[in-house]
């Protein structure tokens, strides 16, 4: 009977000892890790061998055969790496305004170039760049471009991420620089141009950035002093050859100064560093006088939109000249030294000699350096001469004459 008995124990004990060795294991800490790991590397080992071991682990893929794990594993490596750039390198938004719902992206998020709508842009730096309208992460709409510093560079329409429309640019100080009509970041159309210190310098037309066309020039007082055309930024000086004193009168309407003799009469117009004259007749500047040539007292030289500082750089526009040499003044030619020498300019010596001063702004000239000599350089361009002088023959010269040519 005992032994009957014992043998039932054993018999339990052969089957409940091993499922008890079994429990103790599983719950032991060390061997879960430690068999986690190793089917977890099994799992990896498995997945990332993409040898093929016979057809039915190839795709078809035109004519080539491509395994179908190292296919997975492409897709895959693929997926994941998208999902870390999109949340983590290039997040969808970068915070949400609790007030207006207003998004704020980074300057070269990916999500930014399928969103349309009112957004806020960062710059490189995290400095809010751009606050508008946008669409397909290109500014299109009203916005705002802003500096670094957060003032602002623009304010107005955009179109495929350029200034398009009407808008206004600011000054670093946030001072107005320009408004009006854009066209491709440039001004083009009507617009106004102002001064750093705020006055108003130009009213009218623009082209490509530059004054084209009809405009207004103001001082720095705000007040018009040349009311004609433009050119490439630079004022047609030469619209003044030909015409009557009445109708240079309504296209220079700043200072004044005139200066007489009995052969000819000089108008210092200062506001635009120009000297025009004519010749004395019975009626003494009457409306029916004509300019006969306007002196620039510039010693730079603008045509055809070419920069020009030296005769040898007019020669590359204009080729030879028709003369070239010294010469002795005749009157306009010593009233626009005297006015270039009170500004320091490159001319020498005093060369009006006898003067009265009539009124505040008329001066009679009795006599002036006749001996005066220059060097003198002439074109003939599109039925003007150009005539620039200079202190003697080293190519620099410190202004020129426009004349119709006969």
């Amino acid at each position: 009977m005992n032994s009957l008995f014992q043998g039932f124990l054993n018999a339990i004990k052969a089957k409940i000892v091993p499922l008890w060795t079994k429990i103790r294991l599983l719950t032991n800490p060390t061997y879960l890790k430690t068999e986690s790991l190793r089917r977890l590397i099994i799992y990896f080992r498995n997945l990332t061998d993409i040898r093929p071991r016979d057809k039915q682990d190839y795709y078809g893929v035109f004519g080539w055969m491509v395994s179908k794990r190292l296919a997975f594993f492409i897709v895959a490596f693929v997926g994941l790496a998208s999902a870390v750039y999109l949340t983590q390198i290039q997040p969808l938004s970068v915070f949400t305004s609790d007030k207006t719902g207003v998004k704020t992206y980074s300057y070269n998020s990916i999500p930014l170039r399928f969103t349309k709508g009112n957004v806020r842009i960062l710059g490189k730096s995290k400095y809010l760049a751009y606050e508008g309208n946008v669409e397909k992460g290109r500014a299109n709409g009203i916005g705002v471009l802003y500096r670094k510093d957060g003032t602002k560079v623009y304010e107005g329409s955009f179109e495929n991420s350029q200034f398009q429309g009407n808008g206004v640019t600011y000054y670093p100080t946030e001072q107005i620089q320009y408004k009006g009509s854009f066209g491709k970041n440039l001004y083009n159309g009507s617009g106004e141009l102002y001064r750093k210190n705020g006055s108003l310098e130009y009213k009218g037309a623009f082209l490509n950035g530059m004054k084209e066309g009809e405009g207004i020039l103001y001082d720095s007082g705000n007040n018009p002093v040349y009311k004609g055309n433009f050119s490439k930024n630079q004022l047609m000086y030469s619209e003044f050859v030909g015409k009557s004193t009445a109708e240079v009168n309504s296209i220079y309407v700043g200072k004044k100064t005139i200066y007489t003799d009995e052969e000819y009469f000089v108008v210092d117009m200062s506001d635009i560093d120009a000297v025009y004259y004519g010749k004395q007749q019975e009626e003494n500047l009457s409306d029916e006088v004509a300019v006969e040539g306007v002196y620039v007292l510039k010693n730079t030289f603008e045509y055809s939109g070419e920069k020009s500082e030296s005769v040898y750089q007019i020669r590359e526009i204009m080729g030879e000249p028709i003369y070239e040499g010294n010469a002795y003044l005749i009157l306009p030619e010593a009233v626009a030294i005297h006015i270039l020498n009170g500004t320091g300019n490159d001319f020498y010596g005093e060369v009006l000699e006898e003067t009265q001063q009539i009124l505040a702004d008329a001066i009679n000239i009795n006599a002036y350096d006749e001996e005066y000599s220059v060097y003198i350089y002439s074109y003939v361009q599109d039925g003007l001469r150009y005539t620039f002088f200079g202190k003697d023959r080293s190519g620099k010269f410190a202004m020129y004459l426009i004349e119709k040519e006969e």
